[in-house]
Formats: structure tokens, C-alpha cells, sequence
């Protein structure tokens, strides 16, 4: 508790220029500037944009960070907020994750990887920490990725990987505006895998027995009954996808908005509902049975802004949302892995008689674990509320506001399981006059009834601020200081996280054409030993508005230029191992077993090792960037990046022999360089009624391990120091060994390489012997391929407008990453998985030269089933992530109605995708797949 009351000293927060300026004017804090004369400035440029704890015209901001406005999200129609990032802010890499309702939340990377832990951006909803998955679009301002030290420098202890802003939108002064949205449609995988049919695999199970010198299991009558299907209960043909799932899922989503005021109160509203059914076929939509994968979400926000005084605003956001789950009550991930690894012949799904069908090899009956043993389910509830008061202190010192800010967020999830058990039924051919005999495996059992396993957790955040400004006639300065505290209560946990900073900004800007920046944050965290707790954090950063200049002034060409650079440092504390790695931790463990009567003994044993020195991760971030724009018509961004990391927590346990009989502690050796570029390209051109624009971005991001105090390795190649984090390490194929690889009596001729792993045969993958000592064995791996993180991700968009219509397509790639290729998907009969259509181009003696895959082989296979370059496919991909379609109807006609605008639309997402994967999805395979849609909207405006 010490840890934590330290960092309870005090509460604060800084102002939120956000807030100030959805007030009157009478209090708005928007920012003098000079007057920009003969000078064009992209419209961009002008507006005002979200920083951290503030806003800021974009034209003077330092930092490297890009935004996307909500307007923009909503085309994508997802369940999930995040998954409508896909390509819309460059630098952010977006990949799929599963698409299971409820739980489909994307990966997110910012520039790439800068460690070996955790490298998930920090996400900051309205100044607070918080997370933004399941807010609907229709509720969001803007969202920003900030990238650079000077853009995340404030964040301190939590801004090395990187930020993202998400601001919830505000009224404004006018006539209250009723804003309907409804969205409907159905979703399907974007790939499912293909296997081979029940009597291909019997066939091909012969020839693996074959192989292995063993008897066969199917006799001819057996792979005949398989090939025509005589009998569909002693020879059945089952595709387990096609009995477990439909063929699509309905999604649906209605929004309601209310905003508007006065100049001294405005207020925006949102009620939003939406349901997103899962892919699971002829369930019981009453839920008394079993239950379909189902997740239904309710979202409400009420943002109001107030005037008290001329010199006093304040600002009440409550939001929240409802949410309710449905699933089968069976693991979603073994229910998936099922389907893949049994046999198309295996059993039926139901027998003659009704029973479920089973084997004790393949017990779990797919179908029968979703529609026979009831469901699970779970509520959550959400709350979301934030209280700012601004204060203008100008009577005492001119240009000084004073602000406040609270912040709540509370989270509950209550459980409700109605489960059973089931009993399968084996069947076999009958004897004498029955035609089927059955074996049962398991007990029926009647419903049961579970409500535990509720959870919670409430975060508390203060923050205090004093934000001045002063104008001369052509320079401005701007300083801010805050204070900010967050405390997070975790149900079960006894110790509160904790955070607390004190961080300023100082800002100074000439003639609207220089700008300089000096950030800080003096950050801390509880995880870190009293004493050590808090780091300094600095960021300086500049930039040039060169157009400005009277060189440039006037020019056709080159319209507008602005040159940026920063360097400065951030941290990360988040990383694996024991939460409180300074203390040495002590736990009980029964496994000890003593005496004749082996009884079981519970002793207190050592934890790993206490590390009192550990630190958090230092990231030292380098930036210089270009925003441009020529003949008005074509926008251009470019941004160059070094970061260089050190102090990184890593596993000592790679480090430290495990003949010393103790877990090793975390300890700060590990030190990753990480560079790459960004280039966004938007060009925007009109023609009669209407007008167009054409947009692209490349990122490209590579790490290098620079240090991890690796252990010595017989070889140099086998080293990770060096490669990218992730970077696979395995053998590099060379082909096939062939029968004349070896002499008659099966041993391999003079001069062919060896395996240490399992004695070689023919169709067997031959490896390369790297070391030259003629044997293939542990210290013959290297790296091979590359990272599953990609180095580029890209996008093009296109779009239009004429007579009201609108058109915009959107597409998103991947490149520089590959893919492994394990598992139950494609190692064919190992531990008694099914066969995949990438099994049918084995090795025989027939197929020897055109073989795409080893010989078959019932066996466990140490030597064909390892990592190695033969088993790795590129994952790069690229897809029509979105395109919409709409039509907004005529004023001439709306207006006969009383509304003031209509438009109905169609959109979809992963339409098309084009990779080199031609059995599952190159950004997720294993589980619930990613998903497709087609939709249908309608936007009604009052």
C-alpha cells in the first residue's frame, strides 16, 4: 500500500482547451494569431486539431500526428470502433484479429514494434484513459494517432508506443438538429479452410500407413462405402463448417442524435443500438436450448457544455453502454479447432437413432457442443463521466485560465451460464440381424445453473491545470502546466494501479512562420520501487512555415510547405512478469509429494528472483517531417523516424543457466532500434456538378535487436541479436529426399546429409547443413523469412461526388510479413488432425519431381513438422477494405416533408482480397474468422 499512497499525495488536471472552446465567446480560448497575408493554407491547416490535453491550430503544431474525423468512420459499418481504422491513419498499423461478436477487436501497432513487450498504444478517450473498442461512430469527433516524442511527450511513462485521441463530439450553437441512422446487414467469413472428403482421406490414411510399414485401416469396402456413400451413418461425408454454420449473420445498427444550444449551452445526445448475431446454424433464438454466438450493445452519451459566468465554463459528459453476450457453452477456440481436425468420415453427426454421433479419438461432436449443451452469457455495464470547470483569471494576470477536470469510469460484468453435459454415441456395424451397434461415451445431464465469476473495476482520474497565453504584435506565446493523477480499482486486487504527472508545454510562435516547442513530463508509476518511481521525460520540437516566406509567397506551384522536426524521450512501464518485480514474491504450491503414502504437501515456495533496480523502457524518438501542397489541388505529408530503445525489461530466464535452480527476475538489457518513413498523398479535383479525390499512404517500419544478452550459441547465425523482434528461426529446406538418396538397405549414401531429428526417408524435407559437419541437427537453425508484423502497411482511396450521389472505395495492405504455416490447418494427421487440400500435392514415388508436400505419415514426424522456410507463406495481402455507395435526395424534396436532408447508402467491407493463402485468412486463421459484410443504410437529418 505504500506503493500506491505515495502516488495518492495529490489530484489534478489540466485545462482542456477542448472544452473552453464549445463555450461562449465571451470565454473562448482560441488562439490569436498574425494574419497570414498572400499566403494559401490548406483548409486542414486553418481548423483546429486535437493535441494532447488540448486543442491547437493545426498550422503551428510541432509533432508528427495524423486524424481522421468521425464522419469518415461511420463509413465503415463494423461493430467494433477500432476496426474502422483499417488504412485512415497512416503510421497506425490495423491487423484482424477474430471476428467472434463481442470480441473482435483488431491489433494495433504505431510505427511499427520498438519492444519485445507490450506494444499496444495508449488510448485516451476525452483526456482520460479509457477504452474506445465499443463506443459507437456516431458519437466521435475525431480520432489521432500521435506518433513522435514532441506529440506524445506528455504521456511520459505511457507514450513510447505510441497515442491514440479519442474525442466524443460537442454541440454547437443553433437549432437543435435530429440526426437517425440506420444500418442493416449480413456478415460471412472472409475464408474458410478446405479438407479432403471422407473418402480422400481414407485413401490417403492407407497410404500414410503405408509409409509407416503399418496395416491399413480402411478396407476396400470401407473406402468404397466412403466413395459413394452407401450408407451415411457407417460411411458418412461430413463438412463440419457446412453443419455447424450458416451460411450468413444478420448485423444491425440504429442511432439516434440530438444536438444544438445557445451560446452559453449546447449540448450533444446519443442513444445507439446494435446487434451482431454469430455464424452458428440452427440455434434456439429463444435461448432456452443452446444459444447463437450474440452480442448486443446499448450506447448512450450526454455531452453538455455550460456558460456559469462570463469567466466561468464547465462541461458534464456522462456516457456509458450496455452489453450483453451469448456464446455456446463450449471454448469458442476448441469449438473452431474441432472442426478443423476431424474427419470428414469420422461419425455422423447424428446416428439412426437420434443420438449424437462421437468417437473416443473425436468426442466433442461440433454440432452437438453448440445446439446440445446449453449456452454461456455475460452483462456488462459502463460508465463514463467527466466534470470540467474553467476558470479565466485575466483580472489577475492577463491571459491565465485556471481548469479542473474528473474523471470516473466504472465497468461490471455479471455472468449467467445455463449448461449441461452430453452423452455420444460411437456407432458400429451391427451383428446378426441389428444393423448398428452403439458404444455410449458420457452422461446426459439436465441444465445447471451459474451466476459466479463477476468482475469489476473503477477508475478514478484528477487533474488540475493553469494554461497562459500572451500576444505581441507578431509573436505568441503559450505555456501550460498540469497535474494529473489516475487510479485504477481492480475487483479481486488489492493494490490500486496508479499513475501520476506533472507536465508542462511551452510554446513560441513568430510572424505565424517559426514555431518552437518544449514539452516535459515528470512521470511515475506504482509498479517501480519507492524512490525510483518517476522519470523525466523532455521533447523539444519545431517547425518552419516556409511558405510563409517571401521567396515563396504567391507561388503557383508549391502552395504550401512546412518543414517539422523533434527529438525527445518517452517511456513504457508495461512489460511481463510479476506486476511488483522490486519485491521478491513468495506463493503456496500443494505439489510436493513425501512418504510411502506419497501424500501431497503444501509448501510456500520462492517466487522469481527480485529485481530492486528494474526500470521502465526508454524510448529516445527522432522525427523530421514535410506537410506540402501543390496547386492547390494535391496535398502531400512525409515523415522520416528513429526511435532508439533501451532499458527494456526482458526475461532472465534466456540469460541466467537453469542448473542455478531459481526463476530469474526481469532486467533492464534489452535495447531495439526501430526507422521507417510515412507519405500521404491526397489529391482533390472538381468537374461540373461534382467532384473527386484520389489519396495514398505508405508506412514503412523496421526494428533491430540491438541487445538482449542472449546466450551463446554454438553458431553465429543462430543468434536473435541482430534480426527483427519476432523474427522466425528454424531450417532451411532443400527439397525432398528422393530413393536415390539412398542405398537398398534404406541407409543414406555417402555424402547426403543427414537428419539428427528421425531417421530420413524418402519424400522426407531435406534441410541444409549450414555448419558443414554433415548432419542436420539443433545448431543448424537461422532465421528465415520475416516477421508476422508487416514493415509496410498501405492504402489507396477514391472517391466522388455528382448530383448527390457519392462513391468512395478504400483499400488496405500488408506487406513485408510472413506467415507459418502449423497446426491442425496443415500438418496433415499429426496428433490425429484431419488433412487439408494442401496435403493432395505429397510426396510418392510417382510425384516425385512436381511434390509439394512431404510424404504422409501417421506418426508423430520430428523432422518433416518443424519450423522451417518449407512451412512459411507470405502474408501479404491487400484488401477492398470498404466502398460505399449513396444517394442523398434533392432539398426540393425533403424539404416537402420537413426534413432537411435524406440519403440511403450500401457498403461493404472485405469485399475482395487478394494474397497468396489459399486455405485460411493471411491475418487470422485458428478460431472465429474474420468476417465480410454487405450492408444497407438510411440517414435521416431534421
Amino acid at each position: 500500500m505504500m506503493a500506491v499512497g505515495c502516488l495518492l499525495a495529490a489530484s489534478v488536471t489540466i485545462s482542456f482547451p477542448s472544452m473552453s472552446q464549445s463555450m461562449a465567446p465571451s470565454i473562448a480560448m482560441e488562439r490569436d494569431s498574425v494574419k497570414m497575408e498572400n499566403t494559401a493554407i490548406p483548409a486542414s491547416y486553418g481548423r483546429n486539431t486535437h493535441i494532447a490535453y488540448g486543442t491547437e491550430r493545426a498550422l503551428r503544431v510541432t509533432g508528427s500526428m495524423a486524424t481522421i474525423n468521425g464522419e469518415s468512420l461511420q463509413k465503415t459499418f463494423v461493430p467494433t470502433l477500432s476496426n474502422t481504422l483499417f488504412g485512415r491513419l497512416p503510421g497506425l498499423t490495423v491487423m484482424h484479429g477474430s471476428g467472434e461478436p463481442g470480441y473482435d477487436e483488431p491489433n494495433l501497432l504505431v510505427r511499427g514494434l520498438g519492444t519485445m513487450n507490450d506494444a499496444t498504444p495508449l488510448v485516451m478517450v476525452d483526456g482520460f484513459e479509457a477504452s474506445f473498442d465499443q463506443l459507437s461512430a456516431y458519437e466521435i469527433e475525431s480520432v489521432s494517432v500521435l506518433k513522435d516524442a514532441a506529440a506524445v511527450a506528455l504521456y511520459g511513462m505511457r507514450g513510447a508506443n505510441g497515442v491514440l485521441l479519442v474525442t466524443t463530439k460537442r454541440g454547437s450553437a443553433g437549432d437543435t438538429q435530429i440526426r437517425f441512422t440506420a444500418r442493416t446487414g449480413f456478415q460471412k467469413p472472409t475464408r474458410l479452410p478446405d479438407f479432403v472428403n471422407a473418402y480422400q482421406y481414407a485413401s490417403l490414411y492407407n497410404e500414410a500407413l503405408s509409409n509407416d510399414g503399418l496395416p491399413l485401416r480402411y478396407s476396400d469396402e470401407q473406402l468404397e462405402g466412403h466413395r459413394t456413400g452407401t450408407d451415411p451413418y457407417l460411411y458418412p461425408d461430413v463438412n463440419w463448417y457446412d453443419q455447424v454454420l450458416q451460411q450468413s449473420a444478420p448485423i444491425s445498427d440504429y442511432n439516434l442524435t440530438f444536438s444544438g444550444g445557445s451560446d452559453n449551452a449546447r449540448y450533444f445526445i446519443l442513444l445507439g443500438y446494435l446487434q451482431n448475431q454469430g455464424l452458428y446454424a440452427n440455434t434456439d433464438g429463444d435461448r432456452k436450448e443452446n444459444s447463437n454466438a450474440h452480442f448486443e450493445r446499448v450506447n448512450f452519451r450526454s455531452n453538455i457544455d455550460v456558460a456559469l459566468s462570463p469567466k466561468v465554463a464547465a462541461s458534464l459528459d456522462f456516457g456509458g453502454r450496455i452489453e450483453d453476450r451469448y456464446f455456446p457453452n463450449y471454448n469458442g477456440a476448441a469449438l473452431w479447432e474441432n472442426m478443423a481436425r476431424y474427419p470428414a468420415g469420422a461419425f455422423p453427426v447424428r446416428n439412426p437413432d437420434g443420438s449424437w454421433g462421437g468417437t473416443t479419438i473425436y468426442p466433442d461432436n461440433p454440432v452437438a457442443s453448440v445446439l446440445g449443451r446449453g449456452y454461456t452469457s455475460s452483462h456488462d455495464r459502463n460508465i463514463m463521466a467527466n466534470l470540467r470547470l474553467s476558470e479565466d483569471l485575466g483580472d489577475f494576470v492577463p491571459g491565465l485560465r485556471f481548469s479542473q477536470a474528473l474523471g470516473i469510469n466504472n465497468w461490471h460484468r455479471g455472468n449467467y451460464n445455463r449448461t449441461r453435459n452430453l452423452a455420444f454415441y460411437e456407432l458400429l456395424p451391427g451383428e446378426g440381424t441389428e444393423d448398428y451397434r452403439y458404444i455410449q461415451r458420457g452422461l446426459d445431464t439436465g441444465f445447471t445453473v451459474d451466476e459466479s465469476g463477476n468482475d469489476q473495476w473503477n477508475r478514478l482520474s484528477v487533474q488540475l491545470g493553469l494554461d497562459y497565453r500572451k500576444n505581441w504584435d507578431s509573436s505568441d506565446l503559450l505555456a501550460m502546466l498540469m497535474y494529473h493523477q489516475d487510479v485504477l480499482f481492480v475487483g479481486g486486487n488489492n493494490v490500486p494501479y496508479a499513475q501520476q504527472r506533472l507536465m508542462g508545454r511551452l510554446s513560441y510562435g513568430v510572424k505565424d512562420t517559426y514555431f518552437t516547442e518544449l514539452a516535459f513530463s515528470y512521470s511515475g508509476s506504482e509498479r517501480f520501487e519507492k524512490g525510483s518511481r518517476f522519470g523525466f521525460f523532455p521533447a523539444l520540437s519545431a517547425a518552419w512555415l516556409a511558405s510563409n516566406e517571401d521567396f515563396l509567397k504567391g507561388n503557383n506551384v508549391l502552395t504550401f510547405l512546412k518543414a517539422r522536426a523533434s527529438v525527445g524521450l518517452a517511456g513504457n512501464d508495461q512489460f511481463g512478469g510479476s506486476r511488483f518485480a522490486y519485491t521478491q514474491d513468495f506463493y503456496y504450491s500443494g505439489d510436493y509429494r513425501l512418504g510411502a503414502d506419497n501424500n501431497s504437501i503444501g509448501t510456500i515456495v520462492e517466487g522469481p528472483l527480485a529485481n530492486p533496480d528494474i526500470g521502465w523502457e526508454k524510448d529516445l524518438k527522432f522525427n523530421f517531417g514535410l506537410d506540402g501542397q501543390l496547386f492547390q489541388k494535391l496535398d502531400v505529408s512525409l515523415d522520416l523516424f528513429y526511435n532508439r530503445r533501451n532499458n527494456i525489461p526482458i526475461d532472465g530466464s534466456n540469460i541466467f543457466p537453469g542448473y542455478l535452480g531459481v526463476t530469474a527476475p526481469y532486467l533492464n538489457f534489452g535495447t531495439v532500434h526501430n526507422r521507417g518513413f510515412e507519405v500521404n498523398l491526397l489529391y482533390n479535383g472538381d468537374f461540373h456538378n461534382g467532384g473527386y479525390y484520389l489519396g495514398g499512404s505508405v508506412s514503412y517500419a523496421k526494428n533491430k535487436i540491438m541487445d538482449m544478452q542472449e546466450m551463446t550459441y554454438p553458431e553465429s547465425y543462430m543468434q536473435r541479436t541482430g534480426h527483427p523482434i519476432g523474427q522466425p528461426f528454424g531450417w532451411l529446406s532443400d527439397g525432398f529426399y528422393q530413393e536415390d538418396d539412398f542405398n537398398a538397405d534404406g541407409s543414406l549414401r555417402d555424402g547426403v546429409v543427414s537428419s539428427a531429428f528421425a531417421p530420413a526417408r524418402p519424400g522426407d524435407i531435406k534441410y541444409r547443413d549450414l555448419n558443414g559437419d554433415g548432419t542436420v541437427d539443433q545448431n543448424d537453425e537461422t532465421s528465415i523469412g520475416n516477421p508476422w508484423q508487416p514493415k509496410v502497411n498501405y492504402s489507396f482511396t477514391l472517391g466522388m461526388n455528382y448530383k448527390g450521389f457519392d462513391l468512395e472505395a478504400l483499400f488496405y495492405g500488408l506487406a513485408g510479413r510472413d506467415v507459418a504455416l502449423n497446426g491442425t490447418y496443415f500438418w496433415a494427421l499429426q496428433d490425429d488432425a484431419n488433412i487439408g487440400v494442401n496435403a493432395l500435392g505429397r510426396w510418392t514415388p510417382e510425384t516425385a519431381g512436381s511434390a509439394t508436400y512431404p510424404r504422409l505419415t501417421t506418426l508423430s514426424d520430428p523432422h518433416n513438422y518443424r519450423p522451417s522456410d518449407f512451412w512459411q507463406e507470405s502474408g501479404n495481402v491487400l484488401r477492398l477494405r470498404n466502398v460505399e455507395l449513396g444517394y442523398t435526395f434533392p432539398e426540393s424534396l425533403t424539404e416537402k416533408i420537413s426534413v432537411d436532408r435524406v440519403r440511403v447508402f450500401a457498403n461493404a467491407v472485405n469485399m475482395l482480397t487478394w494474397d497468396k493463402m489459399e486455405m485460411v485468412d493471411p491475418e487470422s486463421y485458428g478460431g472465429y474468422p474474420p468476417l465480410k459484410s454487405f450492408n444497407l443504410g438510411l440517414s435521416v437529418q431534421f
